[in-house]
């Protein structure tokens, strides 16, 4: 039985995919949790560390590293997250 996906990862690679730099997943309580999962699945994330605003600790801010084969298979993998079939180039359509 396959793994299922949780609905923030599938926020992440959404957010991610639309050029969006996140530092965290609001709702969930531990987000590193999901960048390590994306970054063990072959996609490549820039990692900055920025300093916090309130205190003197820092954090990472990670956006989708931006090469074409990097963006292909993000997208690969959020179609497996959500479910997507991909067509099948030899199936004939009735």
């Amino acid at each position: 039985m396959k793994k299922r996906a949780t609905p923030y990862l599938i926020i992440a690679m959404k957010k991610l995919l639309v050029g969006e730099t996140l530092s965290e997943l609001p709702p969930a309580k531990n987000s590193n949790q999901y960048f390590s999962t994306i970054k063990n699945n072959g996609i490549a994330l820039v990692e900055v560390w920025t300093p916090n605003l309130h205190n003197q600790g820092r954090h990472l801010e990670r956006s989708l590293h931006q090469t074409i084969e990097n963006i292909a298979r993000a997208e690969k993998y959020l179609e497996a997250l959500e479910g997507v079939k991909i067509k099948d180039k030899t199936s004939k359509e009735l």
